[in-house]
């Protein structure tokens, strides 16, 4: 059984933009930084905990404790709930995910996980609002760890204990450049999800396989079949 493993924002919920500035507006809130959004991609470890410990550690000169990250965590959902706010689910999929997802479960030697750099409550949020909440995925998320390599580990070990199985191979579908640095940094193969810019930025990151998104089905199947026969 080979093991699927996707990232949530902008891979599956179209919710980057949204996410990005309620995450920075909730860290400003919580640690009081007075400073332009800074590019996501230069921290260590691209994940909600990761880059919260990282800019406390750069603009107050010290490590953040648990009570400041669960306070930016909580900060974060409570300002997600007020900006999602458009009514109809497919506005906040990326195009055919509810479709994959779904065919995916049916498909009898592959199986689905969940790893996300976002928090749990706030990915599930997101996920909830894009009417792709699925309670019996395997999940991983930056509760569980701070970097990005962890949490996707983690993801396929609850995976491999809840279908009771030793996967033969893992790919990893995201939209982010350390998606790709995690990804072969694991050893599994990698599917992007990107169209313009952050396509090519993709592609200047390592990726081979870029695709806008899941339509048509068919193609993401064929496209999934060869990741499959590369995966070591």
């Amino acid at each position: 059984m080979h093991l699927v493993v996707f990232d949530i924002d902008g891979t599956l919920t179209d919710t980057c933009q949204v996410d990005h500035g309620c995450y920075w507006s909730a860290i400003r809130d919580v640690f009081t930084i007075a400073a332009d959004q800074p590019d996501w991609s230069t921290f260590r470890h691209v994940t909600d905990s990761g880059i919260a410990c990282e800019l406390c550690e750069r603009y107050l000169g010290r490590s953040a404790n648990e009570r400041e990250i669960d306070a930016v965590r909580q900060r974060l959902v409570t300002l997600l709930e007020s900006a999602l706010v458009v009514k109809n689910p497919v506005d906040y999929q990326i195009p055919g995910a509810f479709g994959v997802l779904s065919l995916l479960r049916e498909t009898a030697d592959v199986a689905t996980a969940l790893a996300t750099g976002g928090f749990r409550a706030s990915a599930e949020l997101k996920l909830r609002r894009a009417g792709l909440l699925d309670p019996s995925l395997p999940f991983a998320s930056s509760d569980d760890a701070l970097s990005r390599e962890q949490i996707m580990r983690i993801a396929a070990d609850r995976a491999a204990k809840k279908y009771m199985v030793e996967f033969s191979g893992f790919t990893f579908i995201g939209d982010g450049v350390w998606d790709v640095r995690a990804a072969r940094n694991l050893g599994w193969t990698f599917i992007g999800i990107g169209a313009g810019e952050n396509a090519e930025r993709l592609r200047r990151a390592g990726a081979d396989t870029i695709i806008p998104d899941y339509k048509p089905i068919a193609r993401f199947l064929s496209i999934l079949r060869r990741s499959r026969e590369r995966a070591p």
